[in-house]
């Protein structure tokens, strides 16, 4: 039997988490002094009222290396073959940790595979490998098809305000300022496991959001039409599914998927983030 694992930075919906039989690892959330598990114990909401009343950026961490190992051998202990992907390893020491923790437990058992990704992106990539593994595929044509998916992925989002992002380290003081002063909401893809800004938006966040899902469609050709997610940290539920709706509207994908992004990455966007994700073919 193989079996799927990944970190709460995934984002996914409860539901298909559950229908693909897929176990999350908790990433932790700091609020002060005091440390939280991402899903478990602390929700997007208490993160906005914190960093409302305190004017504070609440952290995140990766876990230990000997959470890792325990969250592992739990999967394994049955003999089964695992398959473990989380947040790129350019973004989060996570990875490198799942690492360590498998070279510690000292099996070929366990697969650890760099999403260079993050958010919906991840999930992607796990809901694909658990078609694989319906389909019957062996765990290394798995990963194999997995590590050629990853170059493959076209993850990007929208961010209302540099606030977070500022406070965070992730931009400068001067970028924060002219972007609020001349109301720029930056564009950010995932490249190569790595954040970058390729592009930016002038006006109010929920007019330029339907420009940037229009460029974003216009990218790609070749796009794996079964699946898209917008995924986002609005608390605006009629605005989402409009953005839903227009989505759809293009004909593009078969489904297309409101997700609400956790604790982990709403600790360093903030709120009215929305981004449209989706695998590409070869």
């Amino acid at each position: 039997m193989i079996k799927l694992c990944t970190d709460s930075c995934v984002d996914i919906n409860k539901n298909q988490i559950e229908e693909n039989n897929i176990s999350v690892f908790p990433l932790s959330v700091i609020l002060g002094d005091k440390e939280y598990l991402d899903g478990v114990n602390i929700t997007p909401n208490d993160i906005f009222d914190y960093v409302d009343k305190t004017g504070l950026l609440p952290k995140t961490a990766a876990r230990s290396i000997e959470d890792f190992k325990t969250f592992f051998q739990e999967l394994l202990k049955d003999g089964d073959e695992v398959i473990y992907m989380g947040i790129s390893s350019k973004l989060s020491s996570a990875y490198s940790y799942a690492s360590q923790a498998k070279e510690e437990l000292k099996t070929d058992k366990l697969h650890i595979i760099d999403s260079k990704s993050l958010s919906t992106g991840i999930g992607l990539l796990v809901l694909y490998a658990s078609d694989l593994i319906k389909q019957g595929l062996s765990c290394e044509e798995i990963c194999q098809k997995l590590e050629e998916q990853v170059l493959l992925n076209q993850t990007s989002f929208v961010v209302d305000t540099l606030d977070y992002l500022y406070k965070g380290g992730r931009c400068s003081a001067m970028a924060r300022f002219g972007a609020n002063l001349l109301k720029i909401k930056p564009r950010l893809e995932l490249v190569d496991g790595k954040i970058e800004n390729t592009g930016k938006y002038m006006g109010k966040f929920n007019s330029v959001i339907y420009k940037y899902i229009d460029d974003m469609l216009k990218l790609h050709s070749n796009v794996k039409k079964d699946l898209c997610f917008i995924t986002h940290t609005c608390r605006d539920d009629k605005f989402v599914s409009e953005i839903v709706d227009y989505v759809k509207s293009k004909n593009i994908f078969d489904k297309v998927v409101s997700s609400r992004a956790g604790a982990t990455i709403t600790c360093h966007c903030g709120e009215n983030t929305l981004g449209i994700l989706y695998l590409l073919e070869k």
